[in-house]
């Protein structure tokens, strides 16, 4: 295994998280130098511009070391790895990303942090005049290194980053699809289950040029039209990327329904805002719950009783007629 790929996913496990956009700050300590921790804040920019314009921002760096920290920095483009959001960083040459804009950024300087230091960079972005509306995105990675190491050959350090996310401003295309959606339980999808908790499971395609963030409900309701409960999805405004599938969960269970007892045939129905504009994408499935275990074994309970007081009565009569025969003889 290559240093560049043990790199390769370092970096991308310690930003694995930082699409959900929950954390306001993200702080990593690499494996193989304890000590070389860092916190950095906002995890994620999300800003727009007009082509030609010249925007600003700012990153914060706090060092959670006890020593001092050597901190350089790396720009690079990345893409989504799979559904769950996780960004995979292009390192490798000739990777190309129609959607780059780690030429727009300025170089960052190299800095020293003391021990629980906080350091602000601004960030320059010089959004090219001919660029075309719709979504850009960079990510700018920060390594630690103790000073007295930085000559010693050690390599292998553990990078955290922020992942820039820049609309530049006009008539992109916008466009949300539901590539699948469905009902699953323990990962197996299906249609007929014997109770909560069922999970609901989205996979959102963005067909458009800029990043989205898709939000809306799910309304189950029940064979007669009463509404069961309300799933919401992405409620932490979490992105997808143009050209990128992401998959959203929600569970339907006790903390959804109570102690309800589900039954019968069920319909889901979604719906999903985006864009600029509230745009909608639709979708809609049904279930059913139908606890059959339970009712198998309450069939197979009354079946072994009515074979039971058959056989009793059965015995009965015999009994019966037998004490008759015997009175006749007399």
């Amino acid at each position: 295994m290559t240093h560049r790929t043990i790199t390769t996913r370092i970096i991308t496990l310690l930003l694995a998280g930082v699409m959900a956009l929950a954390p306001h700050s993200v702080s990593a300590q690499t494996p193989a130098l304890p000590g070389q921790a860092l916190e950095i804040n906002p995890p994620v920019i999300n800003t727009k511009a007009n082509p030609g314009e010249t925007i600003k921002t700012q990153i914060s760096i706090r060092g959670l070391s006890t020593s001092k920290l050597l901190v350089s920095n790396d720009i690079n483009d990345f893409t989504a790895a799979g559904e769950d959001g996780s960004p995979k960083i292009m390192l490798e040459p000739g990777e190309s990303n129609p959607y780059s804009m780690k030429s727009w950024i300025s170089p960052l300087p190299k800095i020293t942090l003391n021990p629980k230091q906080i350091s602000d960079l601004t960030v320059n972005i010089a959004v090219p005049a001919n660029a075309a509306p719709g979504g850009y995105f960079a990510v700018i990675r920060f390594t630690a290194t103790a000073p007295e190491l930085k000559d010693t050959g050690v390599a292998l350090s553990a990078s955290i980053g922020t992942l820039v996310l820049l609309r530049v401003n006009g008539d992109a295309k916008e466009s949300v699809d539901v590539e699948e959606f469905f009902t699953s339980v323990s990962g197996n999808k299906g249609s007929l289950y014997e109770g909560a908790p069922i999970q609901f499971v989205e996979r959102i395609k963005n067909a458009g040029s800029v990043h989205e963030q898709p939000r809306g409900q799910i309304t189950i309701k029940d064979m007669f039209g009463q509404k069961v409960a309300n799933l919401n999805v992405n409620l932490e405004n979490r992105n997808v990327l143009p050209g990128s599938i992401r998959r959203f969960e929600q569970p339907l269970d006790n903390s959804v329904i109570g102690n309800k007892i589900l039954f019968g045939r069920y319909t889901a129905d979604l719906v999903i805002t985006y864009g600029s504009t509230g745009q909608q994408a639709t979708a809609s499935l049904s279930f059913w719950v139908i606890p059959y275990r339970l009712i198998g074994g309450v069939i197979a309970i009354m079946l072994v009783l009515f074979f039971l007081i058959r056989f009793a009565i059965r015995r009965y009569n015999n009994y019966i007629i037998g004490q008759t025969r015997g009175r006749r003889r007399r």
